[in-house]
């Protein structure tokens, strides 16, 4: 039988005899609810995986040793040292995975082998040994005085109130400017306490068009409003096709050019005139393609509506 269960969210793990049947025990938690269904795996080389940490089964020392796990498909790949951001997401991205080298490795030896796989990690991103380094230092003498040293100071709440500040990123001036900021609040407002988050400026190629622009009536797969002139009825519609050859269908205005494109390109109906009307194309399908949210209006020409 079940000796002992842990649940975590929807992952669970559990404790069995020797003699108990893995299968049957599957097979009598899938019969609770027919939109549950349990899944298993069984340890393997006295080891299992459970979320982001790999148990280990030790023999010698008759316990359980813990250490990171990472998917196979796991790429290596932090915030490049060379990218430009603020200096903080890069060292954030390292104190993240030594921290939880820290709280999930059991022994210094797993945690050894972790710090090592950190180095290669940050070798890889081009990230200088000696900052990862650093940020180990600090983290492990953190973390070893938090073992050893009794907080015995009560938890005093703050009185000031928070503000979030947004800066655009642009090196040793954000730098200087939050510096200047921050002073001058010390000095004018100190019940107030100022948090600064920066933002990475936009990329080049948001100031660079990469593709030749669309005119509004020629773009395809959109939905359509048109209202009427002569009353206050409305239809609103969706199509694949060029916007212009709907609405040219709904008895839209033509130029001379236009009616040239229209010459060359039939309805779907060439037995009908162009009036406002729904065409058959659209009824009962659905779009293909993800629709795109746009709305065209047409106000300009007359026209019954449709159902009147």
């Amino acid at each position: 039988g079940v000796c002992e269960w842990y649940r975590y969210v929807d992952a669970t793990f559990v404790f069995i005899n020797n003699d108990a049947n893995v299968d049957n025990l599957l097979s009598i938690l899938n019969e609770f609810h027919p939109s549950i269904k349990f899944t298993r795996k069984i340890e393997d080389n006295d080891k299992l995986e459970f979320l982001n940490v790999q148990v280990i089964r030790s023999p010698e020392q008759q316990c359980f040793e813990t250490k990171i796990y990472r998917k196979p498909t796991f790429t290596e790949l932090l915030t490049n040292w060379n990218s430009y951001v603020p200096i903080q997401y890069k060292k954030a991205g390292i104190v993240s995975i030594v921290n939880r080298a820290l709280n999930i490795c059991s022994t210094y030896k797993l945690l050894e082998d972790e710090f090592n796989k950190i180095r290669r990690f940050g070798l890889y991103n081009n990230y200088p040994l000696s900052f990862i380094d650093t940020i180990i230092g600090i983290k492990l003498n953190q973390h070893r005085n938090k073992m050893i040293t009794e907080l015995d100071k009560p938890i005093i709440e703050s009185n000031k109130k928070k503000i979030y500040v947004e800066i655009a990123f642009i090196r040793s001036s954000t730098l200087g400017l939050k510096n200047k900021i921050k002073h001058l609040n010390n000095k004018l407002r100190p019940d107030l306490e100022i948090q600064f988050f920066f933002k990475a400026p936009p990329s080049i190629q948001t100031f660079f068009q990469t593709k030749d622009p669309i005119a509004k009536l020629i773009q395809s797969d959109v939905v359509y409003y048109i209202k009427c002139n002569d009353c206050e009825h409305s239809y609103i519609g969706k199509t694949e096709r060029q916007c212009i050859r709907r609405l040219y269908e709904h008895g839209a205005p033509t130029t001379p050019y236009q009616q040239l494109q229209q010459c060359n390109h039939e309805s779907d109906d060439p037995n009908n005139p162009p009036e406002l009307r729904r065409s058959s194309r659209l009824k009962r399908r659905f779009m293909k393609k993800p629709e795109i949210a746009k709305t065209w209006w047409l106000t300009d020409f007359k026209s019954d509506p449709i159902g009147s």
